[in-house]
């Protein structure tokens, strides 16, 4: 199947959700590399051909897609060295769609490892705007959202949101073009 024709099918199911079947094709599947014991994601380079896909037009419809996708990333950075190209595009979508209510997921992508905690852009996590992000995270009685809160606030201190719409246009530019 062509990742084209993945997000058409995935699009007609809307607003459900994709049949498991499909999902299966983009889900993390581990396998085993013989030359070594380090593990390999099967789905991986699909999994990337199907958010270059979804990026070219996407709406708030494709977000539980989105959101999927990110999840198959996160187990596939948990069991994998350094950081993937694919962990950040699910990233910058998700930051793009701007719902805050993702700071959660968003939290976890950018904590997996230390590879996504150095390369995961903190931007990414505050695509609804810092203040409702913060304000979102106030009202969260767990830690990981104490911490994120935290950290968040001293990104702010430190400027990291000053150019927030510059990145955000910067993001949208760097989407692949409309077929």
């Amino acid at each position: 199947m062509l990742a084209e024709d993945f997000v058409r099918e995935a699009r007609s199911f809307q607003p459900g959700p994709p049949r498991p079947q499909l999902l299966q094709l983009v889900a993390y599947q581990e396998a085993r590399l013989p030359e070594n014991e380090e593990g390999d994601d099967q789905n991986a380079a699909f999994r990337s051909s199907v958010l270059k896909a979804l990026s070219k037009k996407f709406s708030q419809e494709d977000r539980p897609l989105i959101r999927f996708l990110l999840e198959q990333e996160i187990v596939y950075h948990e069991n994998a060295w350094g950081i993937f190209e694919s962990i950040r595009f699910c990233g910058a979508l998700l930051f793009l769609l701007a719902q805050v209510e993702d700071v959660c997921l968003l939290w976890e992508a950018k904590t997996v490892n230390f590879d996504t905690m150095c390369g995961f852009d903190v931007q990414f996590l505050v695509g609804a705007g810092v203040a409702p992000t913060l304000a979102y995270l106030q009202h969260i009685k767990e830690e990981w959202a104490e911490d994120a809160r935290i950290y968040l606030e001293e990104c702010q201190q430190a400027g990291d949101f000053q150019n927030l719409e510059r990145y955000r246009e910067g993001l949208r530019a760097s989407l692949p073009e409309p077929a």
